[in-house]
């Protein structure tokens, strides 16, 4: 083919030529070219006299390539023609006809090769849909997730129950302490404002509620020496037993008529605060 296209290139241009000047070669460069690529055609001509080239005075134009230079190439018995072009269309085509002062160029033939092969070979069947990339993947991901969907539902329902069970225990076990802590501050802001009895009435009485609570034993009706015969206060160094031992502060206080001033009550609730702390820590370790 390419054999073939050279021969008619060198048949077409040379019956343009005139007698002094002889074609010698047309080169493209590179040889083999797709559509896009910038091509260069080399045309050498060798003549034996004086030879009146020139380039041509306008650059011609066509729909089918983009012609963007011609310039000469002389020397003593060679003249080259040298044509940038870049095509446009696939196939064999011709470039427009250029007049270069006494050479006349016509009915060059450009083979254009593309890389859409069978590009011409008919309607062809319809292709499958476009998909983007990652959609198989996040179809395939979606109805896995159905599909696990009851199962995960079931698992977090039991784990949202599990949650609002241990939530509400938590708050029920932790009454208590709360309720007795109100106490503890009420008290605090009463020092110096409320009697040694009184204050030791409220305080007792919040202790043997908050003891009752944590000891599932009635330390509310119960006496302090009652309440010392009880297992969880039999035993030294607990909290246990340093609450036991403010029930009898406070016992002395109300009933015996003890002196208690400022300084001891605040010392009284720094040891009901530290006391309820370790039982409270201790319990929940346990849990």
């Amino acid at each position: 083919m390419k054999s073939f296209v050279s021969l008619v290139l060198i048949l077409l241009v040379s019956g343009a030529l005139s007698a002094q000047a002889v074609l010698n070669d047309i080169r493209f460069i590179p040889p083999t070219f797709f559509v896009g690529d910038a091509v260069e055609l080399r045309i050498t001509f060798s003549h034996d006299g004086p030879l009146a080239v020139a380039p041509p005075d306008s650059i011609p134009e066509s729909d089918w390539v983009d012609i963007k230079d011609v310039f000469l190439i002389q020397d003593d018995n060679t003249v080259t023609v040298v044509i940038a072009f870049t095509p446009f269309a696939p196939g064999t085509r011709t470039l427009p006809p250029m007049k270069l002062g006494a050479l006349q160029l016509k009915d060059i033939k450009v083979p254009t090769h593309s890389i859409i092969e069978n590009s011409h070979e008919g309607v062809r069947s319809l292709r499958g849909q476009l998909l983007m990339p990652g959609t198989r993947l996040a179809v395939a991901l979606i109805l896995s997730l159905a599909a696990m969907a009851p199962f995960l539902g079931y698992g977090l329902f039991r784990f949202s129950w599990k949650w609002v069970k241990k939530s509400r225990q938590l708050y029920r076990v932790g009454r208590p302490v709360r309720r007795l802590r109100r106490v503890i501050k009420k008290l605090k802001a009463g020092i110096g404002s409320m009697q040694a009895p009184l204050w030791y009435y409220e305080l007792t009485e919040a202790l043997r509620a908050y003891l009752s609570d944590r000891s599932h034993h009635d330390c509310r009706s119960a006496t302090t020496a009652e309440i010392a015969l009880m297992s969880e206060f039999l035993v030294d160094d607990t909290p246990q037993k340093d609450l036991l031992e403010i029930l009898k502060e406070g016992d002395m206080v109300k009933f015996a008529g003890r002196f208690a001033d400022d300084r001891s009550l605040n010392k009284t609730l720094e040891m009901v605060t530290s006391a309820v702390g370790k039982w409270e820590k201790a319990d929940a370790q346990l849990q």
